[in-house]
């Protein structure tokens, strides 16, 4: 957890932490590593054959899974959303060098296998684990739902007192939902929410949370309830959607990185740490509370997002 000393909700009592999971593995960054633990020791004990998973040409996904792959001898197949991609771009071509086999797809048969992945490829391949794309399994949101508690615990160890009363943030940004749902179902604090940013335009609201919740245990409609008071989805931070470029969100990376030391990556914690600044500039957040923005790892997407668009 790493303290923002300067940020436009100072003069208003509210502290900011940055929460460093990109720090947590050497090799697989962030939520990957998280949603990824407890998958690698079910595929090493049961799926002898190794992972089939899916992603676009340019998937942090796909990278993180090929690199758990070399790290821990598991052979690895990533499905390709579309038939004629560069698979020497630098996202593929790290894939493919730390071993995994690639299959490009088109796009419809990509989304046919994707939405549908076990019943049409858990037959032919029985002794291969299929991956959600993203990594989005009930495994992931239970692994997840730790970060709540270690935020609390990390905020008393840095000596900051936060009483039930004390509002308490959580900032997350947002792909398939699956860390944010994770972060949700272990968010106990008395007062505050967690704040979803997703990166994404469309086909994402609270029932993409709650969904995603009633996979890990069925809940009642009292549990339902309460999930969703746990919640907001921030919807006005995407900036034309996944993976687009945006002038204002880089400028505001390099002042970011410049004033913290503190590299967001290009497609998820920019974009919520932009949102994060402009809501503590406009007062959104209840002086005196606390606020932790996640921060995910993805940095290797920096890669192929300087070679899609050029940027320094």
């Amino acid at each position: 957890m790493e303290p923002i000393a300067e940020h436009p909700g100072t003069e208003a009592g509210v502290s900011l932490f940055v929460k460093r999971d990109d720090l947590l593995h050497p090799d697989i960054q962030g939520n990957k590593w998280r949603k990824l633990a407890p998958v690698l020791a079910k595929v090493k004990k049961s799926y002898p054959g190794g992972i089939i998973t899916f992603g676009g040409p340019f998937s942090n996904h796909l990278e993180a899974v090929a690199v758990a792959g070399r790290v821990f001898d598991i052979s690895t197949f990533g499905i390709v959303r579309g038939k004629h991609v560069d698979l020497d771009n630098p996202t593929l071509r790290a894939a493919r060098n730390n071993g995994m086999m690639l299959f490009p797809t088109p796009k419809q048969e990509y989304d046919d296998c994707k939405n549908r992945g076990e019943d049409l490829l858990g037959r032919d391949f029985p002794k291969y684990y299929i991956l959600p794309e993203g990594g989005a399994t009930r495994m992931a949101v239970e692994s997840c739902s730790a970060i709540a508690g270690e935020i609390i615990t990390q905020l008393r160890l840095g000596h900051m007192a936060l009483p039930p009363t004390q509002p308490l943030y959580i900032c997350v940004p947002a792909g398939t939902g699956c860390t944010a749902a994770g972060i949700v179902d272990g968010f106990g604090h008395q007062t505050g929410q967690v704040l979803v940013f997703p990166v994404v335009n469309k086909d994402f609201d609270a029932a993409t949370i709650l969904e995603l919740l009633e996979e890990t245990r069925l809940r009642s409609a009292t549990e339902r309830l309460a999930l969703e008071r746990r919640f907001s989805i921030v919807r006005d931070y995407e900036f034309g959607g996944f993976a687009k470029k945006s002038v204002p969100v880089l400028d505001f990376v390099r002042s970011f990185q410049a004033q913290t030391g503190i590299l967001l990556d290009p497609i998820y914690t920019a974009k919520m740490m932009y949102g994060v600044y402009d809501m503590l500039a406009k007062g959104d957040f209840l002086p005196g509370s606390t606020v932790v923005a996640m921060h995910t790892g993805g940095l290797q997407g920096w890669a192929g997002f300087r070679e899609r668009f050029g940027v320094e």
